[in-house]
């Protein structure tokens, strides 16, 4: 679910960015046994996925497909998952 968003912005090159959070929810079978699993992910999209993911609202389900990277060199164990796409579910 789309937690929060910032406003559409672009990078000096020019690139559409939004940085945003989503909370995961889901159940996941660990050791055997059933787990409720709840975090917050910061996220950040660039060019399309970015423009698309300005006009979301706060509250609604994504799939996102996308990979995980550092927050930045000196941040190594903060990560951000990057979207590469995402659609909407009902």
């Amino acid at each position: 679910m789309l937690f929060e968003r910032q406003p559409l912005r672009h990078t000096p090159a020019g690139l559409p960015v939004v940085e945003a959070t989503i909370m995961h929810q889901s159940e996941q079978i660990e050791a055997g046994q059933s787990r409720r699993v709840e975090c917050e992910v910061q996220v950040i999209a660039l060019g399309h996925p970015a423009e698309a993911l300005s006009r979301i609202g706060t509250g609604e389900k994504l799939a996102i497909r996308g990979f995980l990277a550092a927050k930045s060199l000196r941040r190594r164990h903060d990560l951000v998952l990057h979207i590469e796409e995402f659609e909407l579910l009902n």
